[in-house]
């Protein structure tokens, strides 16, 4: 059979791909290597192959198992794909294929073309590392024993819950449609967003609909709804991502009826505020020249605590041509929890940038700003840093 005549050379590509990665998630390093993805069909992948190998792809097709661990997509017209998962996801795919054969199924992959020798002609493939079950499917896992956790803890103490699987409930905003996450963080088109309070995180592999019910990612006026969203638990500079095995509609996480009241529980133990995340991200490369920063907290500023403690300098030693960022803009938008750093200055080419947070930044209770976990600023609260593009790159102030 003409699907098995390269199977040899196929799974030496797959294991040299897959050997590329091991960190989650790892949808933007294989971006990085063969650029966004492009919808295709099935069909046009087999009449053109040449126009899409070393391409990266998203398509959809019917599910089929060919044997011996052969997988195909058919397409319109009854043309058959070969589709491979990638190492690291292969015992996942094929746990899940199981229940999909003669389904509609997504997957994101790169295009690659081996030679039939005997034929003369030239066989695509899509060797894939992300992939979306049918629609409405639904999983067939037990989820009673899932533990139930705010979104706060997800977002707060970002690989905490790396690889485990847990139950959040969340309002649903579309795809970011409110802007509560970096667009540059997500990692398909069908991602979307829930948030509790400032917390947000990135839901994938489910879209938001079940039986009797369906939101649009797209529209404003689907938002609003609390959802409960079951799934796996990844985090990747700071932004928390939950690969989704269930949806359903849920009530909001606290109770909203009054009645008699008992008497009243003890305060709540007043949490100190902290950095929730950066635009540019924390430690990100290729930062424009006339880049502006913004960093964004998890409680509400006291706007005048930042004067004089903000401060942006060079890593490293000084060197020729450094200029000391002495008019430094500072602007504070309170609905949004968010602080803009604008270096009123070109950064130099190359240099990294760090933003220090300083001792004596408080919230609006008094309660001084605390270090991200995991990090060790020295003798500042906090520390950002970011490298900036080397040559003439600029770009867009946020």
């Amino acid at each position: 059979m003409a699907l098995r005549r390269d199977a040899l050379g196929l799974v030496a590509l797959v294991v040299a791909l897959g050997a590329t990665t091991s960190a989650t998630p790892q949808v933007d390093r294989y971006e990085m290597q063969y650029g966004p993805p492009v919808d295709v069909s099935v069909d046009d992948i087999l009449q053109m192959p040449e126009s899409y190998e070393e391409k990266a792809v998203r398509t959809r097709g019917t599910l089929e198992w060919e044997g011996r661990e052969t997988w195909t997509m058919r397409g319109t017209f009854g043309g058959r794909l070969r589709v491979i998962p990638v190492p690291d996801i292969a015992v996942h795919f094929e746990d899940e294929a199981k229940q999909w054969m003669g389904r509609e199924l997504e997957i994101t992959g790169v295009v690659r073309v081996s030679l039939d020798q005997q034929r003369g002609t030239r066989t695509p493939a899509v060797i894939f590392w992300q992939f979306l079950g049918p629609p409405e499917e639904k999983s067939t896992r037990p989820v009673a024993a899932v533990p139930d956790v705010r979104l706060e803890e997800l977002v707060t103490k970002p690989g905490s819950h790396d690889g485990k699987t847990v139950r959040v409930v969340g309002k649903f905003r579309g795809e970011n449609l409110y802007g509560d996450l970096p667009s540059r963080s997500r990692l398909r088109s069908s991602d979307w967003v829930i948030k509790d309070d400032v917390f947000a995180v990135w839901v994938t592999g489910k879209k938001p609909k079940g039986s009797g019910w369906s939101l649009d990612p797209k529209l404003r006026r689907d938002t609003g709804r609390w959802l409960e969203v079951v799934g796996r638990v990844s985090a990747d500079k700071g932004v928390v991502y939950i690969q989704a095995t269930g949806v359903s509609l849920a009530k909001p996480p606290t109770a909203t009826a009054e009645v008699a009241p008992p008497p009243p529980p003890a305060p709540r133990p007043k949490v100190p505020p902290v950095v929730v995340f950066s635009l540019p991200l924390d430690g990100e490369r290729e930062v424009p020249a006339n880049s502006v920063f913004q960093l964004q907290f998890s409680k509400d500023m006291e706007e005048a605590s930042f004067k004089g403690r903000v401060l942006l300098r060079y890593a490293g030693r000084p060197r020729p041509g450094d200029r000391e960022f002495d008019a430094v803009h500072l602007s504070y938008d309170g609905g949004r929890r968010v602080l803009t750093v604008d270096p009123s200055d070109v950064l130099r080419p190359g240099r990294t940038i760090e933003l220090l947070l300083l001792p004596g930044i408080v919230d609006l209770e008094g309660l001084p700003l605390q270090t991200r976990p995991g990090f060790d600023p020295g003798a500042a609260i906090d520390v950002l840093r970011f490298q900036v593009a080397r040559g003439l790159l600029t770009g867009s102030s946020p």
